[in-house]
């Protein structure tokens, strides 16, 4: 198992600079699919969260699959009639199939299947758009995983390993991936038996020589309750991976060819990330505005006053974009709307493509741009930055 961990932590080789092909600004970037069994006290949950995404540029798909709860069927009839979301309806038969048959009439060029009682964090389809738009060496992006409901705790993935794999399901049913590789592979597998219907299918993804990564900050919220299906699996773990192993047998018994599919991975970064991500109309508003912190990298966040924020932030939402790798303090995660850590989404030369293009696209009333100018004390100057990179 070290083993493998150092096989998967390798940077992959660098190639030169490529352009993203520009979506069709007719049709949503992201289709979020969103199957539902009788989960119809969880789903407004579920939808609250992605109406609160700060990237809006996505549309919604719920697939009723065969619900025959009373209170689930009356929220579907009131869901059916707002031209926000798209409803399908099929009989019961599994969300291996309700994920397909959305996926089916999914126009966004990302597809990210949540189920009705998760929820995800708001920056979550941004912060993976922007991981996919930036390196198109990256197929496929996840989160960590927070368990909130009967239990809490949080699960750390990892990147897309085709060797671990093996012996865990190492992704998140959420991970954003391209709709053309859900071509590829055939799309879920509709087998009721399997139960882990989404392991089946991130380990064909894998078979393509597919990299993807995980972004290293909770970004899935896995409900925990009496239904959730992962309780209800464990137990027939063995089981499952007898079937997994029949079904791929060269990913588990051909170390050679894994070595392989990963000596493949490429860092492809691209020379325009935003043309896809540049309208300001498909973020989400904020009316009383945004106050931005701009850590470069040599700033030192832990010499920030809280005081001193809390009088610049007043009633704006914080943004918090960082170019450090170190670990920020966690009282600016507990008080920031959102924090984009720069290096886990692209490349160092793209920060300032990211800086200029959030800029644009967000209402930033104010920002406060720190490189490293030691100790900040009340005496020092708060005065506005005077835009760009300082």
């Amino acid at each position: 198992m070290l083993r493998l961990m150092h096989q998967y932590s390798r940077i992959p080789t660098l190639e030169g600079t490529v352009k993203v092909e520009c979506w069709d600004s007719s049709q949503p970037l992201i289709s979020v699919v969103v199957p539902c069994h009788n989960h119809g006290r969880f789903l407004l949950d579920t939808l609250r969260s992605l109406r609160s995404q700060t990237l809006q540029d996505f549309e919604v798909i719920v697939v009723d699959d065969g619900s025959t709860e009373q209170s689930t069927l009356q929220l579907l009839a009131l869901l059916k009639q707002m031209t926000a979301i798209r409803l399908l309806r099929q009989p019961n038969a599994g969300p291996g199939a309700a994920r397909n048959l959305g996926i089916r009439h999914a126009r966004g060029r990302y597809i990210c299947c949540l189920d009705s009682d998760d929820c995800l964090v708001d920056s979550y389809l941004e912060k993976c758009a922007v991981m996919l738009e930036s390196d198109l060496g990256i197929r496929l992006v996840h989160g960590w995983i927070r368990l909130f409901g009967n239990e809490s705790g949080i699960r750390r993935t990892f990147d897309l390993h085709p060797g671990l794999l093996r012996f865990v399901n190492h992704l998140g049913v959420s991970a954003v991936f391209h709709r053309d590789d859900w071509v590829r592979v055939g799309g879920f597998s509709e087998d009721r038996g399997l139960l882990y219907e989404d392991w089946d299918f991130w380990m064909r993804i894998a078979s393509l020589g597919t990299r993807g990564k995980v972004l290293k900050e909770p970004m899935l919220l896995y409900r925990k309750h009496g239904e959730s299906r992962l309780g209800l699996a464990n137990h027939q773990v063995r089981k499952v991976k007898k079937i997994l192993r029949r079904a791929h047998p060269r990913l588990f018994h051909d170390a050679a060819w894994r070595s392989g599919l990963m000596a493949g991975y490429r860092r492809r970064p691209t020379g325009n990330p935003f043309c896809n991500l540049s309208h300001p109309s498909r973020y989400r508003r904020y009316p009383k505005g945004v106050f931005t912190l701009y850590l470069g990298t040599d700033s030192r966040a832990e010499d920030i006053s809280p005081e001193i924020l809390a009088v610049r932030l007043g009633c704006h939402s914080l943004h918090v974009l960082s170019e450090t790798e170190r670990k920020l303090p966690s009282w600016i995660d507990a008080i920031a709307d959102v924090v984009y850590r720069l290096p886990e989404l692209m490349e160092r030369s793209q920060f300032a493509l990211f800086y200029e293009n959030y800029l644009r696209t967000r209402p930033v009333v104010d920002q406060w741009v720190l490189p490293d100018r030691g100790k900040l004390t009340p005496e020092m100057s708060l005065g506005r930055a005077a835009g760009g990179l300082q």
